[in-house]
């Protein structure tokens, strides 16, 4: 064992102190992973690294993905795997970062794309003296805490995930604005309401994000609408949940596939600036289908 894992939430969360950054092989790699799929969300405390050693912690769990706003207001000119997640401004007022200062509502990460990502790694740079934490919901429990009748009707069931408007209320890039008010019919894609984690084996909620434009595929949506309502309040009940206070020296790592996360808004007028990198994913698969 090169490092030690403390656990602070049973199958959940889980916090590493004595990573060794300066010496991550396969070996390391492999009982990261299997730390990993026990607890989908690892702290990392006491952290001193930058963003060299971060990029490249990242390439060893897999092929970095870029968000579009890495290429804007994120974006890093030394390590373009970086995204900047920042309320700072540059000279010219233009922001110097991504995500602002406010609230940012549960989702999972780039969950309206083919291939989702797996990992997402946050690490601090520079902290408000408060809010900004960021809270997690584990869709495992969430989809144990559903009655026996919840889960049948969810066999075979899936989201369409519309990639047209963002969770800010704007178009996406590259997208025209849609045509329609129904946005059944908006360009995305359709991931299963109940995914098989392809580390743990284990099924879980996949609920994506941006709540007021989701539908039910072959569902009309008067009926699809309380049911993921139903679905929303589930995944976010607070005995799932589980809150980050930031302190410097920390970086948080999260399987995107298993959790939904969000952030509280901060003051303005503090500084919060955080460095992230992303890991490549997999087509969402069916749990069922998994079991065939």
């Amino acid at each position: 064992m090169r490092f030690a894992v403390t656990e602070i939430v049973e199958d959940f969360v889980g916090e590493i102190e004595d990573f060794p950054f300066d010496a991550i092989d396969q070996d390391v790699v492999a009982q990261l992973k299997a730390a990993w799929f026990r607890y989908p969300v690892l702290r990392f405390r006491g952290v001193r690294i930058g963003d060299r050693e971060q990029v490249a912690f990242s390439r060893a769990l897999g092929p970095a993905v870029f968000h579009p706003r890495q290429l804007q207001e994120g974006r890093n000119a030394e390590f373009p795997e970086i995204l900047v997640i920042s309320n700072k401004k540059k000279a010219d007022g233009s922001p110097a970062g991504d995500l602002g200062d406010g609230e940012v509502r549960w989702h999972t990460d780039t969950w309206f794309v083919e291939q989702p990502p797996s990992a997402a790694i946050l690490r601090a740079v520079e902290l408000p003296d408060q809010g900004g934490n960021t809270y997690f919901a584990n869709m495992y429990a969430a989809y144990e805490g559903l009655d026996p009748a919840m889960k049948t009707r969810l066999d075979g069931l899936a989201i369409h995930h519309q990639s047209v408007i963002d969770g800010r209320g704007e178009v996406r890039l590259g997208k025209s604005p849609p045509v329609s008010d129904d946005y059944a019919t908006w360009s995305g894609v359709d991931h299963p309401l109940v995914r098989l984690h392809p580390g743990s084996g284990r099924p879980c909620l996949y609920l994506g994000g941006d709540r007021p434009h989701q539908s039910i595929p072959g569902m009309p949506q008067d009926e699809a609408a309380p049911l993921l309502a139903d679905l929303w309040a589930a995944a976010t009940d607070a005995r799932h949940v589980w809150a980050q206070q930031w302190r410097p020296g920390d970086m948080m790592m999260w399987d995107n596939r298993c959790l939904l996360h969000k952030r509280d808004a901060f003051d303005p007028r503090s500084v919060r600036r955080l460095h992230r990198t992303t890991v490549e994913g997999e087509r969402p698969v069916a749990a069922e289908l998994m079991h065939a």
